[in-house]
């Protein structure tokens, strides 16, 4: 019986140990998988970390980078400004040397070649060397003289002396002119002079003469630059003339002053070459003054030297 009870114990303990060995690879399986577990989300976890710190720090770059690309953008956008500005000063720099330029080589003086119509305000009559109606009756050989209307031909020059009216305004230049004109108001002859030449020499002579004047004037001349300088209306504010008259006067005087106004336009017609009209009016005051009255008639008149004449000149700049 005892026996009996010693075999089951032992029964017993083997069948408890081979149960335990059974158990033990799946306790050993199944311990191991919960660690590798552990390990495994540790190790995502450290990764995570890593990750999220790396793009932290990659942000920040980025940040920087953003901001030195700002800088430089400021920086190239202030130099495109100061390169713009440079060339633009450049530029004005450019036209001012050219428009200089310009200025020295334009040919502003001009030498020019007149013609046209003129007038005296009243004709060369009963003078002593012209038509003498007073005189005429004494020989009964008419005289003769014209109506004080003519023709005139002449030259000059612009010399200019200002471009702009000394900074004053593009638009206006100022030049002093000289001119000379030839002015002719036809023939005439003198009917007692006519008589007493021909009782002298014995046979009938006409005394004839040419009624003429030569005029010098000098005058400042105010031209107005229009059309980019290609028109240019102009005035003569005031002008010193002297006038020689021909025949001599009744005083024998050949001299007389006066004051000349005037006016016109020139076109450029092409290059230097221009085309214009003018007008002037010459004042003399009393003319050659030198007058006879006798019994209440005027035997010998003043000689006049005041008149206007207009026509049309050509010029060419030098």
């Amino acid at each position: 019986m005892k026996a009996l009870k010693n075999t089951l114990s032992l029964a017993a303990a083997v069948s408890t140990g081979v149960a335990m060995a059974a158990m033990a690879p799946e306790a050993l399986a199944h311990k191991t998988s919960t660690s590798a577990k552990k390990t495994t989300a540790t190790h995502h976890s450290s990764s995570y970390s890593s990750t999220a710190a790396t793009l932290r720090a990659d942000d920040a770059r980025l940040r920087a980078l953003e901001d030195e690309v700002s800088v430089l953008r400021n920086e190239l956008s202030a130099t495109k400004a100061a390169h713009a500005e440079v060339e633009t000063k450049q530029q004005q720099l450019e036209t001012q040397v050219a428009e200089e330029a310009a200025k020295e080589n334009a040919k502003n003086n001009l030498v020019f070649f007149r013609g046209g119509f003129a007038s005296l305000t009243s004709n060369r009559n009963n003078e002593l060397l012209t038509s003498n109606a007073t005189l005429s009756q004494f020989s009964g050989v008419p005289s003769n003289n014209g109506n004080g209307n003519g023709w005139y031909v002449g030259a000059g020059m612009d010399f200019r002396a200002t471009d702009d009216l000394w900074g004053a305004t593009d638009l206006i230049a100022l030049d002093g002119e000289l001119m000379f004109e030839y002015q002719n108001y036809g023939e005439g002859y003198n009917g007692y002079a006519t008589a007493q030449i021909s009782s002298l020499v014995g046979a009938p002579v006409k005394v004839r003469n040419q009624v003429t004047m030569l005029t010098i004037a000098a005058s400042p001349k105010l031209k107005f630059n229009l059309m980019d300088g290609n028109f240019r209306p102009w005035i003569i504010p005031a002008g010193f003339a002297i006038n020689v008259v021909s025949p001599p006067s009744s005083g024998v005087t050949v001299l007389n002053p006066g004051l000349m106004l005037g006016t016109g336009m020139e076109y450029r017609l092409w290059q230097d070459i221009w085309l214009g009209t003018d007008f002037r009016y010459q004042f003399t005051g009393g003319d050659l003054n030198y007058k006879v009255n006798y019994g209440g008639t005027t035997l010998l008149q003043n000689t006049p030297t005041q008149g206007l004449t207009a026509g049309g000149y050509i010029g060419i700049g030098f």
